[in-house]
């Protein structure tokens, strides 16, 4: 999903720094070296795409870019191999979604949002452990270009190419729809349109905290990482960090177009949340220097729902995701760098 993303809004220009603009923030706090144990060699069941996955005890919930049917798959970690994640398998017929934003609020179902329809469908976990797949569907307000959505019991929180503020609070309740802040900018280009900056922010990672009342918004192509809580009627930013700017050519004339250098450093990768804080996976590499390597990221940062640094954690392993199993109070990742693989980061 990433990498379609990419491809989709612009592109990286060919033609460094060795610094994260954050560098120094980020020596301001305690680092640790986290342990990574390898668990399950997941290319063996058939899976080479993991757009998102949620681990409950010994069952894997994975999402993938493309299906035909629900946003999900469920693996049973005591026998990955006895799984076919076929795409065909039994959907011939089907037309072929294309889902961003895997997501799962509660524990209880994922979601994931149908991009080129604005339909963000939901899958229960439970029939998905039992091997079958049961959805309902929230159509967000059509003749906008949603791209990433998250939802709780009372709303669905999106962002894509808005022109009116850079997410939307769609309540399940009335329907009713309301646009809230704006965009970051980006000092190199004052003045761009809202819809402009829609597309240079467009690749981000949007996850809710457990109790529904606040959210983060973490964007993959820069540094910029978005606090934000729920109030009466709206949403409060509480925090916007900037570790790293996107490095870009952009032009609205004759339309909007946003070209990523390749010096660009990537930021976020993924997140995972708590009551408590917030998991940041942290790239920080240039396509220019790490190829591929770009898309993954070694360190993790530690925020409180604040917005505040606590700590950052570093990975001898790359990884392309992470998951919090709230259960057993441990967190999960997906290691790309050999094959793809589920493993345990020992905080």
């Amino acid at each position: 999903m990433k990498k379609f993303l990419y491809v989709l809004f612009g592109g990286i220009l060919l033609g460094c720094s060795d610094r994260y603009m954050g560098d120094e923030s980020m020596n301001m706090v305690k680092s640790e070296q986290v342990k990574v144990v390898r668990l399950t060699d997941l290319a063996q069941a058939g899976l080479y795409d993991v757009s998102g996955f949620v681990k409950q005890g010994n069952k894997l919930i994975v999402g993938t870019t493309y299906m035909k049917e629900g946003v999900a798959r469920a693996l049973d970690l005591e026998s990955p191999l006895q799984e076919d994640f076929s795409l065909e398998k039994g959907n011939s017929s089907r037309r072929v979604r294309a889902l961003s934003s895997f997501n799962s609020f509660d524990g209880k179902s994922v979601t994931a949002l149908d991009f080129r329809t604005g339909e963000l469908i939901e899958n229960p976990i439970s029939p998905l452990t039992r091997g079958t797949t049961e959805e309902t569907i929230v159509q967000l307000p059509e003749g906008e270009q949603h791209l990433i959505a998250v939802k709780t019991d009372d709303f669905v929180i999106s962002t894509g190419f808005y022109a009116e503020g850079r997410y939307l609070l769609y309540s399940l309740a009335d329907g009713s729809a309301r646009y809230c802040l704006s965009y970051p900018d980006c000092p190199e280009y004052p003045g761009l349109q809202e819809k402009t900056k829609g597309m240079l922010y467009a690749s981000s990672v949007l996850r809710v905290r457990p109790d529904g009342q606040a959210f983060v918004c973490a964007d993959m192509y820069s540094g910029v990482i978005d606090f934000c809580r729920l109030i009466p009627g709206g949403i409060e930013r509480v925090k916007l960090e900037r570790l790293s700017y996107p490095m870009t050519e952009i032009s609205e004339t004759p339309v909007p177009r946003v070209l990523y250098k390749r010096e660009n450093r990537f930021g976020f990768m993924d997140i995972a949340v708590t009551s408590e804080c917030v998991y940041a996976l942290y790239s920080g590499k240039t396509y220019e220097r790490d190829r591929q390597g770009a898309f993954e990221g070694n360190r993790l940062l530690e925020y409180d729902w604040e917005g505040n640094l606590v700590r950052t954690l570093d990975c001898n392993v790359a990884l392309t995701g992470i998951t919090y199993d709230c259960d057993e109070g441990a967190l999960y990742g997906i290691a790309g760098n050999a094959g793809v693989s589920l493993v345990k980061l020992r905080l």
